[in-house]
């Protein structure tokens, strides 16, 4: 009745939960963090494949959005290690044989995945330490909340996504 319940999706599924660590439902939050994984890492792989990589802009904007979308889902779902390459690798694996580029354009596909995946990861781990301290300055002067303009400078300056300074912000009681 959906996509997802496929033979190319069921095991991107099932891959995405074992490395989360979680089991794989329909309903609710986990169940959608783990399709939207598996689908962008379909995305990512076919775009990657195609000759696109990650930039600011055009085709290479969209790329670089999914994938770090996949990586910030992955994260919610307690993934904390590298897991993209590992996804695109049981796309080129599955559908390798229907399209034959992805397995001759494979290093190039894993390289490129690998690559934005340590990326996003280095912007992560100095957002977190940025926003480490400006909650912690909030907090000092008893302040309830983090100011747009700190939650903007977090993205524009440094690429530290909203949603994660709104989540974090959020479980400290901000």
């Amino acid at each position: 009745s959906t996509v997802y319940e496929t033979d190319f999706f069921i095991p991107l599924i099932n891959l995405t939960s074992q490395i989360a660590g979680l089991p794989y439902k329909k309903e609710g939050e986990t169940g959608h963090k783990i399709r939207v994984i598996a689908e962008h890492s379909r995305g990512i792989t076919f775009l990657i494949s195609d000759g696109v990589v990650p930039s600011n802009e055009g085709r290479g904007y969209v790329l670089r959005r999914l994938t770090r979308r996949a990586i910030l889902f992955g994260r919610k779902l307690g993934i904390s290690k590298p897991f993209l390459s590992e996804m695109s690798l049981s796309v080129i694996n599955s559908m390798g044989s229907i399209y034959p580029e992805l397995k001759e354009q494979q290093d190039f596909i894993l390289k490129v995945v690998q690559g934005e995946e340590n990326r996003f990861q280095q912007t992560l781990d100095n957002g977190l330490i940025l926003l480490e301290k400006a909650l912690g300055e909030a907090e000092e002067k008893g302040e309830k909340r983090l100011t747009g303009k700190q939650a903007f400078q977090l993205y524009d300056t440094y690429g530290f996504p909203v949603e994660l300074t709104r989540d974090i912000a959020a479980s400290k009681g901000l």
